[in-house]
């Protein structure tokens, strides 16, 4: 006969032996149920998007500011929701070297951004896109002349799926079936996670797209880079600032949508992507933005009301002055903002003003 004690540790083994096979049991059904195929050109585990600030590199070329002896004033801002994160460590940061100096700062999107400029209620217009042809017109209409661009800083649209999401990676082909009612890159309405690949609880499961308003930069730049400009699908849930899109994702599980790369969560995971079917596919990353590899990149503006031939005021000149330089852009990266680099700086920034 066995005693109590080699009873009980022999229990104690099968228990044991039992919830190890669970434990096994449970990744491997969870793998059974939802698979998906790497795509080609999906970037190795350690190219994968950390949206960690260490990460980010500043140009240790970018010229230095030059700090005056004395300023102050009042400068107004109207413009982009993405830039005014932006424009307000900027103002921060400029006016700890000038006490005297006021910014104040309005977000609402690159829409109201133009007509602040036209109606001179601001000195500074932060767009997320370039001014349209019609806005242009518009300006030189009145003014005689050109409305001066400013690049101040470079960003990526990422698209967000929930962190549960087991997908990839996506082309912009399919990005437009998922999005667009008009589908200009030829392919099918995408309604379904199924489409998409994926299988298991998430086959039938309806893809829920979430976007910015009308009035938002990012909403115009989507439309033209992955929709060729045609139309929303009609059930697009926009929200009011690049957080809520964010959030949405983060909180519901068959969400998809797209908001600048800043704003990553841990409860949302961006996709690589693709300008073409068959890859590569790249993610959002500082470096794939400089060399053009990720196909939603692009630059940010602040567009001024300069006569040819003019300077800007001394307050309006000076905190462009100091965005442009190795300050303002330290200013960018400290927080995860991708910077510019010497070359741009000197040529879209610095020589604008």
């Amino acid at each position: 006969m066995f005693s109590s004690t080699a009873i009980a540790a022999t229990k104690l083994t099968r228990m044991r032996g039992l919830m190890l096979a669970v434990v096994v049991a449970i990744p491997m059904l969870a793998a059974a149920r939802v698979t998906t195929q790497t795509p080609p050109g999906w970037p190795k585990a350690k190219d994968t998007l950390q949206h960690d600030i260490a990460k980010v590199k500043l140009d240790a070329r970018l010229a230095d500011y030059r700090r005056v002896d004395k300023l102050e004033g009042k400068v107004r801002s109207i413009g982009s929701s993405t830039l005014s994160n932006l424009m307000n460590r900027w103002a921060d940061a400029f006016k700890l070297l000038y006490p005297g100096v006021e910014v104040e700062i309005t977000g609402g999107g690159s829409g109201m951004a133009i007509a602040a400029l036209l109606e001179n209620r601001t000195e500074l217009a932060p767009m997320s896109r370039p001014m349209s042809q019609k806005e242009l017109a518009e300006f030189q209409g009145k003014f005689g002349y050109a409305p001066t661009r400013i690049t101040v800083g470079l960003d990526a649209i990422a698209v967000y799926v929930n962190k549960y999401n087991p997908l990839e990676a996506m082309s912009l082909k399919q990005l437009d079936g998922v999005f667009s009612a008009s589908h200009k890159r030829g392919g099918e309405s995408i309604k379904t996670w199924g489409q998409l690949g994926l299988d298991g609880d998430w086959a039938d499961l309806d893809i829920a797209p979430k976007g910015p308003a009308k009035t938002h930069g990012m909403y115009g730049v989507f439309k033209e880079l992955v929709m060729e400009n045609g139309e929303f699908r009609y059930d697009l849930k926009s929200q009011p600032v690049s957080t809520s899109i964010v959030q949405d994702i983060g909180a519901e599980r068959s969400a998809i949508g797209f908001a600048s790369y800043f704003f990553s969560s841990r409860r949302t995971r961006p996709l690589a992507l693709s300008a073409i079917d068959t890859g590569p596919y790249f993610l959002p990353t500082q470096q794939n933005c400089l060399d053009g590899k990720y196909p939603l990149s692009r630059f940010l503006y602040v567009y001024v009301n300069k006569k040819p031939g003019a300077s800007l005021s001394p307050l309006a000149g000076h905190l462009l002055g100091f965005i442009c330089s190795k300050q303002g852009q330290e200013t960018s990266a400290k927080e995860g903002n991708y910077p510019l680099n010497a070359e741009v700086s000197a040529k879209e920034c610095f020589g604008n003003l």
